[in-house]
């Protein structure tokens, strides 16, 4: 599955800040006429031609992937530049990704390991970037993505994304459901087991907060 053909160039001239379709053919290298034509088949021509303009940018292929159901429709999804573009720091800040245990190994507890692009208007006060590890919310958050969190929401909304720290498993994102019993814990990689906390053993202080975006890699 992928986004649409028009949804891809799209995508390219909100990263290359283009305005014009044209634009996007003559930085792929095909003729604009068949640029127009794919877009009206929504049939991807161009395979070679797009793999090439991601290595000569530097870019993954990750931004053809669609919208998720579920919980992917709540979920914001934000593509990053490598750097803040010129004369745009007004729109754009540079923040730190954090590692929680069990996010990655080998680290500290909230060690900085890398830093992200992002637009400023996702990442408002108490939002904390948060690295992504593992595959057990593959294709909705991918391993070695990034996630900001909302750490000052800490009210539970069934169907919505949540970042916990559980003694026994390390830091993990689920989604969450809210039942009278506890809250159950679902994965999006369905080769995963969902799982549940009662209420009587669950603990405000394992919810690191809501999942309000994740920044899509872009660049590699």
């Amino acid at each position: 599955m992928r986004k649409t053909v028009e949804e891809i160039i799209d995508t390219i001239k909100y990263l290359k800040q283009f305005t014009a379709d044209y634009e996007v053919a003559d930085s792929l290298g095909v003729g604009r006429g068949a640029l127009s034509n794919a877009k009206r088949r929504d049939s991807i021509s161009f395979i070679d031609e797009l793999i090439m303009f991601c290595d000569r940018e530097n870019l993954s292929l990750d931004f053809i992937r669609p919208d998720m159901p579920g919980a992917g429709k709540m979920l914001k999804r934000v593509s990053a530049p490598a750097r803040i573009p010129e004369g745009q720091s007004e729109r754009y800040v540079r923040v730190p990704v954090r590692s929680y245990p069990g996010s990655a190994p080998g680290v500290r507890v909230h060690e900085e390991v890398d830093t992200v692009v992002i637009p400023r208007d996702v990442y408002g006060e108490g939002s904390i970037v948060v690295q992504v590890s593992g595959d057990s919310m593959e294709k909705l958050l991918m391993s070695g993505s990034s996630a900001v969190v909302d750490t000052g929401t800490k009210e539970i909304v069934s169907g919505c994304l949540y970042a916990f720290l559980m003694p026994w498993e390390g830091s993990v994102v689920r989604e969450c459901v809210s039942e009278p019993k506890g809250l159950s814990l679902i994965p999006y990689n369905k080769n995963y087991p969902a799982s549940s906390v009662r209420w009587d053993e669950f603990d405000p202080e394992m919810l690191i907060g809501k999942v309000s975006c994740s920044v899509v890699n872009v660049f590699r």
